[in-house]
């Protein structure tokens, strides 16, 4: 499948999160960073630790703890941290396939080495951060949300001052698939440049631990946020990414 050539996509981050309830729950922890390196060493070489090692770990419940990446100081990468697992990468290398076989990859050597019980659930999300330019000394950033995306917003309460410096405004909605959130904010992106990123998540309902349920969660969700994000820049600001 084809991908824009020239898309505002900046990083789609895959979490997986669990609840840790008890001192047994943490000491399986323990053992999960080596044994699902030694499951994806080929694929994910380099390791690295993000904590502190003198840190209590139950002070770092879902908080990432370790990151394991393809290749050094690049992506593709996962994380692990005490009730946590994540899969990440960013757009130049970025295809859903290639995304959705990873996450498939990741999460059967997830639950093969941390089996979970039957009562136990795992609750998804999904997150594509997208980035545009934007000068907020130059430019009114409430007339480039209205005209460029597909939002009626306009503010009259303020007059005669400077252009606002700042943005961070958000959409959060329920559907079938959980809880979704569409939230602009001013930011950079890899390159430290000043713009808008615009934020597309998904929180996903409390899940089976299995495959397939998961499989099916992670598609459906893709699927929604890339009809939204096709809709939300319909016009001109879409056909500015084909070339």
């Amino acid at each position: 499948m084809s991908k824009l050539p020239h898309a505002p996509l900046i990083e789609v981050v895959l979490e997986l999160r669990w609840k840790i309830t008890n001192n047994a729950d943490l000491t399986k922890i323990q053992y999960l960073y080596g044994d699902i390196y030694n499951t994806l060493k080929n694929k994910y070489p380099y390791r690295e630790s993000i904590a502190p090692p003198e840190i209590p770990m139950e002070i770092l419940i879902n908080q990432p703890a370790h990151r394991f990446r393809a290749s050094q100081n690049d992506y593709p990468l996962f994380q692990v941290g005490p009730g946590i697992i994540t899969l990440n990468t960013i757009d130049n290398i970025y295809f859903w396939e290639q995304f959705s076989n990873d996450s498939e990859e990741l999460i059967n050597a997830f639950l093969s080495v941390f089996p979970f019980q039957n009562n136990e659930k795992l609750n998804p999300s999904i997150l594509f951060l997208d980035f545009f330019p934007f000068n907020f000394n130059e430019r009114d950033v409430y007339n480039f949300i209205s005209e460029k995306f597909n939002i009626e917003f306009k503010q009259n309460f303020i007059k005669d001052v400077k252009n606002p410096k700042d943005v961070n405004i958000g959409f959060y909605y329920e559907i079938q698939l959980g809880d979704l959130s569409v939230i602009f904010q001013k930011g950079k992106d890899n390159k430290q440049s000043e713009g808008i990123v615009l934020q597309t998540r998904i929180n996903g309902t409390s899940l089976n631990p299995e495959i397939n349920e998961m499989k099916t969660w992670i598609n459906k969700s893709h699927d929604v946020c890339s009809d939204l994000f096709k809709k939300l820049t319909e016009g001109e600001l879409y056909e500015s990414f084909k070339s």
